[in-house]
């Protein structure tokens, strides 16, 4: 099931809510919230809910048995025995066929799981945090499974780190408050995807094929366009869902298109899976106290293939990670002498370019589309200049809103007190939600990209 489904939006979440709402106790709250997230995850692929069950049921023993062990030799077998055996069915599903195709060997007809990536790194996050100390092992097999397959957060995150979030499953009782801005934050997300995400989709599968220098760079532009409000949309409607539920879950975006550099467009995109790695991957493995150049490399080499089983997505991983080690010795200090603005649209092109390596199906493609890119011999044909005149107020109205400009707005509109600003600010998003449920049910609605990873 997806969130910009009709079923979910008109259902699935209105009697969720329901339930939650008016349920005598909060273990009954939470059994049924359980239920649910189970019931959600095996919409499509009911057999993928063993898996699901199975990971909960491995990651719980192992937490106990993580605390449970004194000698220090034993914990640590413990600890990446565990891990080894998340990785291995994460490994199994999704890279397979890329290492079978490595050696030339044909692949299996191998369909991964929804969200395996996302929920084998919280469960993860739990193990090392358990093994470190950070928290003690969760001794209630529901809340455990409520951290690892909660509905709002598990086809594609935020990756919720576990001692963010252990103190609130005993208590997270239904709140105005948080449910109004949790809904709030759902339309926005939904609007995100469905006004803007999925348009940007259409336009950008209409120049897959082509030549001109102009289609080139707007193929480029849609896709960094529609990626940011897809995922980040997606993103505003899981923590919005979270809330509604009385979970507080850290933002996943921070406006990453305004950065300055590459290493703060990091800091604002995808910010749960950045600080994923950070914690778990290049903090043990000595961050920049030694060996940094290799460090950075190992974690930008894992970030991309993490995100598929694809050489075009290993070569986005270590492209970041070059930038990152070209600003650390070489650009830093030049781009702090010059205006903001250089470094603003120094990071767009690198951003910009770094999304053809990631949408392309092959290095190849990746490489031809870049080549177009600066090939000057054809700037333009009447394919490419009838797609830029048609969505011309598109392209200005996504650029506009992938900056900070509706989060300047609506803070604007927030802090004017009164009954009836409220009611006109509800009104409004209303307004929008349903010129958003007209766009899906106009149109077969497009699954969220980060689906894939």
């Amino acid at each position: 099931m997806v969130f910009n489904s009709l079923i979910f939006i008109f259902c699935f979440l209105p009697v969720s809510v329901l339930l939650y709402r008016f349920l005598p106790s909060q273990l009954l709250k939470d059994v049924v919230l359980f239920v649910l997230s189970l019931l959600f995850y095996a919409w499509n692929e009911p057999y993928y809910v063993l898996l699901l069950l199975l990971s909960i049921a491995w990651n719980y023993i192992s937490g106990l048995q993580l605390m449970q062990e004194e000698d220090e030799r034993q914990r640590k077998i413990n600890f990446w025995l565990s891990v080894a055996v998340n990785l291995l069915i994460l490994g199994a599903f999704k890279y397979t066929n890329f290492l079978l195709g490595i050696v030339g060997l044909e692949g299996f007809d191998i369909t991964l799981p929804v969200g395996l990536s996302f929920f084998t790194f919280s469960a993860l996050s739990y193990l090392a945090d358990v093994y470190k100390g950070t928290s003690p092992a969760q001794k209630n097999p529901l809340y455990l499974g409520l951290y690892i397959a909660f509905f709002g957060k598990i086809t594609s995150g935020p990756i919720a780190f576990y001692h963010d979030m252990e103190h609130q499953f005993s208590y997270h009782p239904f709140q105005r408050e948080m449910f109004y801005s949790g809904t709030l934050l759902f339309v926005k997300g939904l609007i995100k995807k469905a006004l803007l995400a999925d348009q940007f989709a259409l336009v950008f599968s209409s120049l897959s094929q082509n030549t001109s220098m102009l289609g080139a760079w707007l193929y480029a532009l849609s896709y960094m366009l529609e990626i940011y409000f897809d995922f980040s949309g997606y993103s505003d409607m899981a923590i919005g869902i979270s809330r509604m539920f009385g979970f507080d879950l850290k933002p996943n975006f921070d406006h990453p298109y305004v950065a300055v550099s590459v290493q703060d467009f990091w800091r604002r995109w995808h910010i749960s899976l950045s600080r994923w790695f950070r914690d778990y991957v290049y903090i043990p493995l000595g961050g920049n106290r030694h060996d940094y150049v290799r460090n950075i490399l190992i974690v930008w080499f894992l970030t991309g293939l993490w995100h598929g089983a694809n050489w075009t997505f290993i070569l986005w991983g270590l492209y970041y990670g070059a930038f990152i080690l070209l600003e650390k010795f070489v650009l830093r200090p030049i781009l702090e002498k010059l205006p903001r603005i250089v470094g603003h649209l120094y990071t767009l092109v690198v951003v910009l370019i770094g999304w053809v390596f990631f949408c392309s199906p092959s290095i190849m493609d990746a490489f031809g589309t870049i080549g177009r890119m600066f090939h000057f011999a054809e700037l333009v044909n009447t394919e490419a200049l009838f797609v830029l005149t048609g969505h011309l107020v598109l392209f200005i109205i996504g650029i506009l809103l992938s900056g900070t400009l509706f989060d300047r707005i609506e803070e604007r509109l927030m802090q004017v007190k009164g009954n009836r600003m409220v009611l006109a600010f509800t009104v409004l998003y209303l307004v929008f939600f349903g010129i958003s449920i007209a766009f899906v049910v106009g149109s077969t609605y497009q699954s969220f990209l980060y689906f894939a990873f």
